[in-house]
């Protein structure tokens, strides 16, 4: 079976080809390197994979490359941190309706071939709305709009994938990734920016951000907000696998799914759990910021429906993520100090879990 993968090339995708590639698809991946650059992330050698350079919202390309795919997952975004979303408003909603429509319309025009359906992949930024935790699928629809462009472009990703099947009979999944962490979260500046607003805005994921920071001793140590905001994570792998996982389930046709690790805590915890295992022993104090105005209080999924239906389960411990990006990030960082990994403990490891799952 072969399937067609937009974006490529950034941090998700990335992951995405691999597992597909792992379970025997023949992969076509697609980016146009505007995020990262031509030499930032290596297609993989591999005789079931095809790199192909160009855009996504380009509808001639999308139709040429789908001849012959099972399979299209729609990963393809104008993406990044919280900084990200709120400078480039604009950009991210113009580009990212261009790449939903681009999907969808050429998924109608393939009815009646060889393509099973369109995966869309949607973020936890629909729910931007929710006043409470636990959020279950359908959730989105009943509470206000997202408030940044990009939360509400998402959503419309998912009006995207729904009217297409309405309309047209195309069938989709949606899936809405939750904070992934992992290796190869590279930074990515933006022309349309300062030099200094490009630095602030590509450092704006968490857990990447929270480590350099460490590794250079900032303290007091800076979180936006009061540090109470609440967070799930991810580990990129189990989240590429999730996804695969969708696109394959013949019961994920016109469904959409939550898909989170069991790992949680709030952004002051986080901070001080990575400051412990970048520098053990060292006391930490804490310098808090005003958040940005749409900041997400709290952000934690129900995930049965992806348990029950796709058993997607994923177990990688807060520990591990961190880990795997403080090795990354001391090995691409420049100026990052070098810095022994202390081993968790059992009564450290039991601190974590209750952070993450009480």
């Amino acid at each position: 079976m072969k399937v067609l993968v937009s974006g490529a090339a950034g941090f998700l995708g990335g992951y995405v080809v691999e597992e597909l590639l792992a379970r025997g698809y023949t992969v076509i991946g697609l980016d146009n390197l505007s995020k990262y650059g031509q030499a930032a992330r290596r297609p993989p050698e591999h005789e079931r994979y095809t790199n192909v350079v160009g855009d996504a919202a380009d509808k001639d390309l999308l139709y040429e490359l789908t001849d012959d795919c099972d399979h299209f997952i729609a990963n393809a975004a104008m993406i990044g941190g919280v900084r990200y979303m709120k400078d480039l408003a604009y950009d991210i909603l113009a580009t990212n309706n261009r790449l939903v429509s681009a999907a969808a319309e050429v998924g109608v025009r393939r009815l009646g071939g060889r393509l099973r359906k369109v995966t869309y992949v949607s973020s936890s930024m629909v729910y931007e709305g929710h006043s409470g935790m636990d959020f279950r699928e359908g959730d989105e629809l009943g509470i206000p709009a997202p408030s940044t462009a990009y939360g509400f472009q998402k959503l419309a990703v998912e009006y995207y994938a729904k009217a297409a099947w309405s309309q047209y009979g195309l069938p989709y999944t949606i899936v809405r990734p939750f904070n992934c962490v992992g290796a190869g979260e590279r930074r990515a500046p933006h022309a349309s920016t300062s030099s200094a607003e490009r630095q602030r805005m590509v450092g704006g994921h968490v857990i990447p951000d929270f480590v350099e920071r460490a590794l250079r001793r900032e303290n007091p140590f800076r979180v936006l907000g009061d540090g109470k905001q609440f967070r799930t994570f991810t580990y990129v792998k189990d989240m590429a696998r999730g996804m695969v996982l969708a696109m394959e389930s013949e019961a994920a046709h016109n469904e959409d799914f939550n898909l989170s690790g069991g790992n949680g805590c709030t952004i002051t915890e986080l901070a001080r759990f990575i400051w412990d295992r970048v520098n053990p022993g060292v006391p930490l104090s804490f310098r808090y910021q005003e958040a940005f105005p749409h900041d997400v209080r709290l952000r934690r999924p129900d995930t049965r429906k992806a348990a029950e239906v796709l058993g997607f389960q994923p177990d990688t411990p807060l520990e591990v993520m961190v880990d795997e990006v403080l090795d990354w990030v001391r090995q691409t960082v420049p100026n990052a100090r070098s810095v022994e990994v202390r081993p968790a403990s059992g009564v450290e490891a039991r601190r974590v879990s209750r952070w993450v799952r009480g």
